[in-house]
């Protein structure tokens, strides 16, 4: 009887090709994200610059324009529409210039209406004087019957009195003689001083309807003052510097309708960046070149408030302007802050900031070479940037822009 054998089945094993794929993956893997130090950049390509090391000139620049140290600003004196525009921004003008006119038909009747009660008050004056002087007359008149008649009541008691010692006039009629004349002296003295009220008080009215006259004088000035300021003058010599309104608007009181600025007294108001304006203090010099000529100047006024990142700098100028300068001209200025004594710096490498610390390339000795430096950076001085660590001078760095490049130590320069 024969037996069968069976046999046993060899099993293939996968387990190792493809632990070996995996490793060759990893391995490839991370040679790729490894830095090497065989990259290499073109020399054409790069912007190099030397540390130095002297005495710097600090200077801050910055962009501005000009404005006028006096303005006038004109405005409506009344509601009123623009009824004629003489001449536009930009037009040199003196202090009589007409700019232009303005028209309220109310305000004229209310000139005429001024005037006509200012001339009827003004008649009614005339007619209490007249009055008065006739009333002050015929008191007087009075006045001067009453001592009339006392002056011969006191010759009558004078004659009789002689007569009563004798006993040719009656003791009666005499006393009689003598009661006229008292009467008559005692009515003269109250009429005397009826006669210095009458003229107190004519003064008085006289004086209360002056005050009411000059309320009335003062109201018509008022309004022709008003009416006069329909037609709107300059007032200074300079420029017209802007007008908003325009040919038949209508305006309120004190809506604006032109801005002139003096062209005698200007000055400079420049715009520099927060991070460098806090290196400039008020009475350092400066410079200010209105592309026709550089004029000095004072630095005589820093802004408190930042705007957009940029603080106003006020420049008072010390010399005489070119001819065509004028408010709103552009301008470019340098303030010289001092100077840096033996000062470390470089040409300002691309993105790099004032008082930051940046990785820079540096150039080996070879020049074929350039390594990653760690430096620390001060302020920024033109186009130049203190150094204050992580370099000595002569020494070569890369300042072109290198943010595109591969994270790598060092770099080979291939020319």
């Amino acid at each position: 009887m024969d037996i069968k054998k069976n046999t046993p089945v060899k099993r293939k094993s996968w387990i190792k090709p493809t632990a070996l794929i995996t490793a060759a993956l990893t391995f490839t893997t991370w040679q790729f994200i490894q830095p090497s130090s065989d990259s290499t950049v073109t020399r054409s390509e790069l912007r190099v610059a030397a540390v130095k090391q002297s005495d710097l000139p600090f200077n801050i620049a910055g962009f501005g324009k000009l404005i006028s140290k006096h303005q006038r600003l004109l405005t409506a004196p009344t509601r009123a529409t623009v009824e004629e525009i003489l001449i536009l921004p930009g037009a040199q003008v003196s202090k009589d210039t007409v700019i232009m006119r303005l028209n309220n038909p109310d305000l004229l009747l209310q000139v005429n209406n001024a005037e006509m009660e200012l001339a009827r008050h003004q008649a009614s004056l005339r007619e209490l004087k007249i009055n008065q002087k006739s009333e002050y007359l015929a008191h007087q008149a009075t006045l001067g019957q009453i001592k009339a008649k006392l002056a011969a009541a006191e010759l009558k008691v004078e004659a009789q009195s002689g007569l009563a010692a004798k006993g040719i006039v009656s003791s009666l009629d005499f006393k009689r003689s003598k009661l006229a004349a008292t009467q008559l002296s005692e009515q003269l003295n109250i009429e005397t001083q009826r006669l210095v009220h009458l003229q107190s008080a004519h003064q008085e009215k006289v004086a209360v309807q002056k005050q009411f006259a000059k309320q009335l004088d003062a109201n018509l000035t008022l309004k022709q003052s008003l009416q006069d300021g329909l037609v709107i003058h300059a007032d200074i010599e300079g420029v017209l510097q802007s007008m908003p309104v325009t040919l038949g608007q209508s305006v309120n009181a004190g809506e604006q309708l032109a801005l002139v600025a003096s062209n005698k007294t200007m000055m400079a108001q420049l715009k520099i960046p927060q991070g460098e304006a806090q290196e400039i203090a008020i009475g350092q010099h400066a410079e200010i070149n209105t592309r026709t000529a550089l004029v000095k100047g004072l630095v005589n006024r820093i802004d408190p408030v930042i705007t957009n990142g940029s603080v106003l700098i006020d420049i008072d100028i010390t010399e005489q302007l070119p001819i065509n300068a004028r408010p709103e001209l552009k301008v470019e200025g340098t303030i010289n802050i001092g100077i840096l004594n033996n000062a470390l710096y470089v040409k300002k490498p691309i993105g790099v900031k004032a008082n930051s610390t940046k990785q820079l390339f540096t150039l080996l000795a070879s020049e074929q070479t350039a390594t990653l430096r760690t430096m620390k950076f001060g302020r920024v001085i033109g186009n130049n940037i203190e150094l204050l660590s992580g370099a000595s001078e002569g020494e070569q760095f890369i300042v072109s822009d290198t943010s595109s490049w591969p994270l790598k130590q060092s770099m080979n320069i291939i020319d």
